[in-house]
């Protein structure tokens, strides 16, 4: 047995009330009787919809309505759950309960969640393991801890006191701005694959004149490690 909620707003019977299609789609996949009523009661109450059982869906908000969905995806309690950009146009409080849900159903229903998601911050945050599809083409396949260690140079961000002023070009090679903030603050950021390198080229970067307020270690991103196996194959 599969839940499913795939994107977009047609998963539910507008004209029905968040009852009804509960209801209507726990039969269809075999609940009935005192069991399907407390499913539905405990679903309703768990996403905030229990007094708004009786209203159409179709006067409900979008974030509202998603709730329906995937309370309507869990109606049968089944051990897989396939959730299609479940976050797409909510709000984001609605955003952090999906989110919670999510998790929950994985971690502590031990249900297998197969999600699907441009939104990469909260893929990092929730999934397991990750897939990455580029034009139908499966090009990554892995443990989320894994895919992050395929790019695990040392990332640093430099932050510099005043602005460089035309100096870009002086900057040591494989360093790039990231923000200036006028005449106040400058932030760099450089990739290197060996420490020890990096006291080397902080002295570089002191002979522009330029007083160091910082320097920290950024960890590579989701976001960071996709864009990465995009242009690759590109």
């Amino acid at each position: 047995r599969i839940g499913a909620v795939l994107e977009g707003t047609r998963n539910v019977y507008w004209r029905l009330s968040a009852w009804e299609n509960l209801m209507y789609f726990g039969r269809l996949k075999g609940c009935s009787g005192t069991a399907l009523k407390e499913r539905a009661k405990g679903l309703l109450q768990e996403l905030e919809l229990w007094d708004h059982r009786d209203t159409p869906v179709r006067r409900f908000s979008r974030g509202m309505q998603q709730k329906v969905a995937i309370a309507c995806a869990l109606i049968s309690d089944p051990p897989v759950v396939l959730l299609d950009e479940p976050t797409l146009g909510l709000d984001v409080q609605t955003q952090r309960t999906v989110k919670g849900w999510i998790e929950r159903l994985a971690r502590e229903e031990g249900k297998t969640v197969v999600l699907t998601s441009h939104h990469l911050g909260m893929v990092q945050e929730v999934c397991d393991r990750v897939a990455i599809i580029r034009k139908g083409e499966l090009i990554a396949d892995k443990p989320l801890s894994a895919l992050l260690d395929l790019f695990r140079e040392t990332n640093y961000r430099i932050r510099l006191e005043g602005c460089l002023n035309g100096q870009e070009t002086q900057l040591p090679e494989g360093v790039r701005i990231v923000e200036e903030a006028g005449e106040g603050e400058t932030l760099l950021d450089t990739r290197i694959a060996n420490e020890e390198e990096i006291y080397e080229l902080l002295d570089r970067i002191r002979t522009l004149g330029f007083p160091l307020l910082s320097v920290s270690r950024v960890e590579p991103d989701l976001e960071e490690v996709f864009m990465r196996l995009i242009e690759e194959g590109s």
